[in-house]
């Protein structure tokens, strides 16, 4: 199943997914794998699809749905494993162009909320890693009620969105490296 025909397989599920979108989809799965742990692929599925993410119980296109999910999900992360440079997030376009990052943000933050806790230290306004979460969050601040902290100084928040997206390609696979640490140490024990 491409993209576009998962994208519309989302648009027509019943009960809604927790995500709108492919673009939304795919921030969803690049926090699932760059995030502090691992979470179990049936954990993630049902909070994403509901009972059409049983992965036990899935045929004919919810099947071909979930392989292509857990095909992007693969692909994210052998990118951001073996060539971070080349991570390139699914924008939300307009058909002039124009970048909505917006809902892959809101599809981020998502699956943060899964592990929230965990996130905490890149929560933390004081911290300076902080930085690495600001673009995303700055983006859906306002649709999930989540405290964006302040922007730094001498920052215009509405011409920084404007070219904000720029930065998500370089923050995903930092985000990635700023936990791997803690992945290996869980892995090993």
């Amino acid at each position: 199943m491409d993209f576009e025909a998962l994208d519309a397989w989302l648009e027509r599920l019943k009960p809604a997914p927790k995500v709108d979108g492919m673009s939304m989809l795919d921030g969803y799965l690049a926090a699932i794998v760059a995030g502090p742990c691992s979470i179990p692929p049936h954990e993630w599925f049902f909070d994403l699809l509901g009972e059409k993410g049983n992965i036990a119980t899935a045929h004919g296109k919810q099947l071909n749905a979930i392989m292509a999910i857990a095909a992007r999900f693969n692909g994210i992360g052998e990118t951001l494993s073996t060539a971070p440079s080349k991570y390139a997030p699914i924008f939300q376009r307009t058909d002039a162009g124009m970048v909505f990052a917006g809902p892959w943000c809101m599809g981020f933050v998502a699956a943060m909320k899964l592990r929230w806790k965990a996130w905490a230290p890149l929560l933390n306004a004081k911290n300076i890693q902080y930085g690495l979460l600001l673009p995303i969050l700055l983006y859906c601040a306002d649709e999930l009620a989540i405290p964006a902290g302040p922007p730094p100084k001498g920052i215009d928040i509405k011409s920084y969105l404007k070219t904000a997206y720029h930065d998500i390609p370089i923050v995903v696979p930092a985000i990635r490296d700023f936990w791997m640490p803690q992945r290996v140490a869980e892995t090993s024990r």
